[in-house]
C-alpha cells in the first residue's frame, strides 16, 4: 500500500525509519561480538525512504557520480525528476541478488513503460544491472565498494489490449523482443569512458548496516544516508536472473540491443558515439 515507504504518509515513513534505527543499534552492540556478514542469496526490497529504482546497481552509480563530478548534493533531486520524467511507466519488484561469497552483486528491476498515450500497448521487462563488490580494508568493516560493470534486460514482452468477441481481453507476447536478452550493455565501462577525464564515477558506496538470515538492510553513506530494506526471496521468484545465466555465455558486448529498452541509458550512448558534446 505504501510502495515500499515512497507513498507512506510522513507519520508511517517516520515511523519506518525508527524501526530500522532499532534494528541497526542491535547490530552496533552486538558487532564486537558478531560481525556483520553479508549472505549470498536473493534479497527482496519491502521498504526505502526513496523510490525503489534507486535500489538499482546502474542508478546508486549515477547518484554518486552527479554528487562527485556535477553538483554536490543534487542527486536526489536529479533521480526523483527522473522519475516523474518516466511518469508513464510502473515499477515493479525489485531485488538484489548476492552471489560469490558477497563479491557480486546484481539489481533486478521489474519494470512496465507505455509506449503510446491511450493505446492499449506496454513494453515490460526486467533491468538486471551487475557489480563487483569490494569490502573496505579495515577490520570489521560494513563498507563496500560497489562498481558497475554491465546492464541487461531479460524478460522483455509486449503487453496488450485487443477486441474481441467477448470483449476487451490483454494479452502477451513474449518472444517479439525476446532477443534483447542476448544484449549486455557495458554501462560501467561507458561511464568509466566518460567520467573518468573528470574524476571517475562508475562505483557506488554501500554500507551493512543490518543483516541476519531473513532481513538485510543496505544504507548509502555517500548519498545522504538512505535506507533499503530487504526481505530474504526465493531464486525461482525471479525468472529473470535465470534466464540472464542461461543467456550469459552466449551474450553479445554490444550496446544496441540494451539502449532500445533502456532509454536511461541514452544520454551516455549519444556522448559515446560523439553526437553529444
Amino acid at each position: 500500500v505504501g510502495g515500499r515507504g515512497v507513498w507512506s504518509r510522513p507519520r508511517e515513513r517516520n515511523n519506518a525509519a525508527k524501526l530500522v534505527e532499532e534494528l541497526e543499534d542491535i547490530c552496533d552492540v552486538n558487532k564486537g561480538h558478531n560481525p556483520i556478514e553479508l549472505h549470498d542469496g536473493t534479497w527482496e526490497l519491502i521498504l526505502s525512504d526513496v523510490e525503489p529504482f534507486r535500489a538499482s546497481v546502474f542508478f546508486l552509480a549515477l547518484a554518486e557520480a552527479v554528487e562527485a563530478n556535477l553538483i554536490s548534493n543534487a542527486s536526489d533531486g536529479a533521480l526523483t525528476v527522473h522519475s516523474l520524467a518516466t511518469g508513464g511507466g510502473e515499477v515493479g519488484r525489485v531485488a538484489h541478488v548476492i552471489e560469490n561469497n558477497g563479491t557480486r552483486l546484481h539489481s533486478l528491476v521489474e519494470l512496465k513503460s507505455g509506449a503510446i498515450p491511450s493505446l492499449p500497448l506496454a513494453l515490460s521487462g526486467t533491468v538486471i544491472s551487475s557489480g563487483d563488490l569490494t569490502s573496505a580494508k579495515q577490520e570489521q568493516s560494513t563498507i563496500f565498494s560497489l562498481d558497475l560493470k554491465n546492464t541487461t534486460v531479460q524478460e522483455s514482452k509486449v503487453v496488450y489490449g485487443l477486441p474481441t468477441e467477448g470483449g476487451l481481453k490483454p494479452g502477451t507476447e513474449p518472444n517479439f523482443l525476446s532477443w534483447i536478452g542476448d544484449e549486455i550493455v557495458s554501462s560501467g565501462a561507458i561511464f568509466s569512458s566518460i567520467l573518468d577525464p573528470i574524476g571517475g564515477g562508475q562505483a557506488a558506496s554501500l554500507q551493512l548496516t543490518y543483516s541476519d538470515d531473513d532481513l538485510l538492510i543496505w544504507r548509502t553513506p555517500q548519498l545522504g544516508g538512505h535506507f533499503f530494506c530487504f526481505v530474504r526471496s526465493e531464486e525461482e521468484l525471479w525468472p529473470a536472473m535465470a534466464d540472464l545465466r542461461e543467456r550469459q555465455s552466449n551474450a553479445r558486448q554490444s550496446p544496441l540491443g540494451s539502449a532500445f529498452a533502456l532509454g536511461m541509458l541514452n544520454p551516455f550512448f549519444s556522448r559515446r558515439a560523439g553526437i553529444k558534446k
